[in-house]
């Protein structure tokens, strides 16, 4: 982070690291690009030309996770109306565990601002659904084969 300007949307510490959310600039979507791929397997990251069109896409945000001078997670989220998707969260395994997931997934609530939040979430990935039940979103559908064959997909919703 030294020598760039970049807008701080909130700063917290976690007890294990000092963590400041802000907006993503475009010199960050080649990082970004390297997260998705350590978080997500093939097929299920983000491309470089996606996290381009949605930093370009107006009704999306893109918020990153700093720690420890490096980009630590990441929230991609969209409002339409009264209603917020979380497109996209993760966080570097080497920052799991931290309480960075959660205020990143606060943080995009409170900018996005919609009384109505959802997402999705592989039935396999019993951390990540942890994660959003302790944020007050319950399972409202499920979606055989959404992430693929065999891999199942629940969505979530929770109202502010």
């Amino acid at each position: 982070m030294a020598g760039r300007a970049i807008e701080i949307v909130r700063s917290v510490d976690t007890g294990t690291a000092r963590v400041e959310i802000a907006l993503a600039s475009l010199r960050d979507l080649p990082a970004l690009h390297a997260l998705q791929r350590r978080c997500f397997s093939e097929g299920q990251a983000y491309g470089i030309a996606t996290l381009f069109a949605l930093y370009l896409w107006p009704r999306a945000q893109i918020l990153v996770a700093w720690a420890e001078g490096r980009i630590a997670g990441c929230v991609v989220a969209d409002r339409n109306g009264d209603r917020t998707r979380i497109l996209n969260l993760c966080v570097d395994p080497d920052f799991r565990r931290r309480g960075i997931g959660a205020f990143l997934l606060q943080t995009a609530e409170e900018v996005l601002g919609a009384p109505n939040v959802t997402l999705m979430v592989e039935d396999k990935n019993t951390g990540a659904q942890e994660l959003y039940r302790r944020a007050g979103y319950i399972p409202v559908a499920d979606l055989r084969n959404y992430y693929g064959r065999n891999r199942h997909g629940i969505l979530m919703q929770k109202r502010r």
